[in-house]
């Protein structure tokens, strides 16, 4: 997705696909946001609280698919879609021009360079969602209730959809997110 200015109170969401961001961005903000940036981190929001929801690398590209099959018209296989989230040479920035270079943004890595999460001062886990959603909430002292949750797409886990060489595949291609966000790979 894109980094974004947060007001009132101000700060800056890391939005990574499929955690949760739209949610936050909606609901808690109440759609109080502006400064969209893909790939970068505005330096006038430097001295801003950064902060991005990470989620469980193969859950996130289920979530991803489900999301596709379901809400934006991809008839292909699951392999399909992992053939086009882990193809390189489609562009994954914020043209998004062709169904694979959208597909491209919504999967790549979290760790990936272009969502600059070096630059958040804290993570929050998506598997965690209502509990550090409150915790976030209270740190930048805004108000609390359920929320709904936008963009929610309908799946089992990822063991029900990952198996045999596309596991392997996978796991190679974001295995630099389950080493730095801490997920354990299968």
């Amino acid at each position: 997705m894109a980094n974004f200015r947060l007001h009132n109170p101000d700060c800056v969401i890391i939005h990574i696909h499929k955690t949760g961001g739209t949610t936050i961005r909606r609901h808690l903000w109440d759609g109080r946001f502006s400064g969209r940036a893909f790939g970068e981190m505005r330096p006038e929001w430097r001295n801003l609280y950064k902060f991005a929801f990470v989620r469980h690398p193969l859950d996130r590209f289920v979530s991803a698919y489900s999301y596709f099959n379901q809400h934006r018209g991809f008839k292909g296989s699951i392999e399909d879609f992992a053939a086009i989230a882990m193809n390189v040479t489609i562009d994954h920035t914020g043209t998004r021009r062709t169904k694979p270079e959208i597909i491209r943004h919504h999967t790549i890595q979290q760790t990936h360079r272009f969502y600059c999460l070096n630059a958040a001062d804290d993570l929050y886990r998506f598997e965690d969602f209502d509990n550090d959603i409150a915790r976030l909430a209270k740190k930048v002292g805004l108000t609390y209730e359920n929320i709904p949750h936008a963009n929610r797409s309908e799946h089992l886990n990822w063991e029900a959809h990952i198996t045999g060489p596309l596991l392997d595949q996978l796991c190679a291609f974001y295995a630099r997110d389950f080493a730095d966000l801490g997920y354990i790979a299968p």
